[in-house]
């Protein structure tokens, strides 16, 4: 018996810094070099068929959702099955995050559904592959994310080595270590940013890419596991200062608030903040992995939310998509 609907949830991504690589002319090579950290707070896709001709329906109230991003998941699909014009599909979305504030929605939102649409059809061989394969295909067309759907394959802390799908013929490659920690995910309201404005900006495009590359040959030096969490929180400040995201006065001024709020409540020591990119936001993340205390982040979401900003505790994600 074929089913009618399925809900598929996604997790978002955190890139604390990267460099930027979309030179090549093919899609599956493009991306970034990086880090990051996976999360379990979202995107939501339920998706359901009817018979009928290939027609798409979005209902959502997320802000700054776009919903040409849900069509092209139908027209990608349909260019390796058919069967998917038969049907008419409709993409109910909600999200624990706020889509354009750096934290993956469109990645996790693209996957989401894909992974649905593919269970639906009974396309379920190679399912992991090919639904990474779409939905990173998908972010390059609309250049709204280099590398959070690999990413987001990979699940916990990552690193991404080469740009790309990890899949031959293309050489992407990315590492990633599981350790399950708290964090808080905090963010300016109304102040969105797509990440076009920066990955295709040429003067960006340079400062970033020059202030990343430096960063990540410094944690290729080592071993990437946890015990090279103090050195990703020092490369992750230096990126910020190099490449000139921090000038911008929303991002300077929800780490001033966030690093007065740590100061005042005598944590700052114990708790770090780092901005997320490209958003007008940061994540509070622990100093020492196996010494802090998750009560304190709750005391400092209250303040956050007090002072205007608004934000949300998670965990770091190190379950694979599929």
């Amino acid at each position: 018996m074929q089913l009618n609907s399925v809900s598929t949830k996604i997790g978002g991504h955190v890139t604390l810094l990267f460099s930027i690589q979309s030179n090549s002319e093919d899609l599956d090579q493009q991306g970034s070099r990086g880090a990051g950290l996976c999360v379990e707070k979202g995107v939501e896709v339920n998706t359901s068929i009817v018979n009928g001709n290939g027609n798409i329906k979005i209902i959502s109230t997320e802000k700054n959702l776009s919903s040409d991003l849900y069509h092209l998941v139908i027209e990608q699909i349909g260019d390796i099955f058919k069967i998917v014009y038969e049907y008419d599909w409709t993409f109910k979305i909600k999200s624990d995050l706020p889509f354009g504030q750096g934290f993956g929605c469109s990645a996790a939102g693209a996957l989401g559904a894909i992974i649905s649409v593919l269970k639906l059809i009974n396309k379920t061989e190679n399912i992991f592959q090919n639904s990474l394969t779409i939905a990173h295909r998908i972010e390059r067309k609309m250049s709204s994310g280099l590398g959070d759907v690999v990413a987001l394959g990979a699940g916990g802390v990552e690193l991404r080595l080469e740009p790309g799908l990890p899949f031959p013929p293309n050489k992407g490659l990315i590492l990633s270590w599981d350790e399950s920690f708290p964090v808080l995910l905090c963010w300016v309201k109304n102040q969105e940013k797509h990440t076009s404005e920066y990955i295709d900006n040429e003067d960006w495009k340079t400062k970033i890419s020059s202030a990343g590359e430096q960063c990540i040959l410094k944690l290729n030096q080592k071993k990437w596991d946890k015990f090279t969490w103090g050195e990703l929180l020092v490369q992750a400040n230096l990126f910020c200062k190099n490449s000139g995201m921090l000038n911008d006065s929303n991002r300077k001024n929800i780490i001033n608030n966030i690093d007065k709020i740590l100061k005042e409540k005598e944590i700052d020591l114990v708790w770090n903040t780092r901005l997320c990119m490209l958003g007008s936001s940061a994540v509070i993340v622990p100093t020492d992995l196996d010494n802090y205390n998750e009560k304190e982040l709750e005391d400092v979401l209250e303040k956050i939310k007090e002072n205007g900003l608004d934000g949300c505790i998670t965990k770091i994600n190190s379950n694979k998509i599929i």
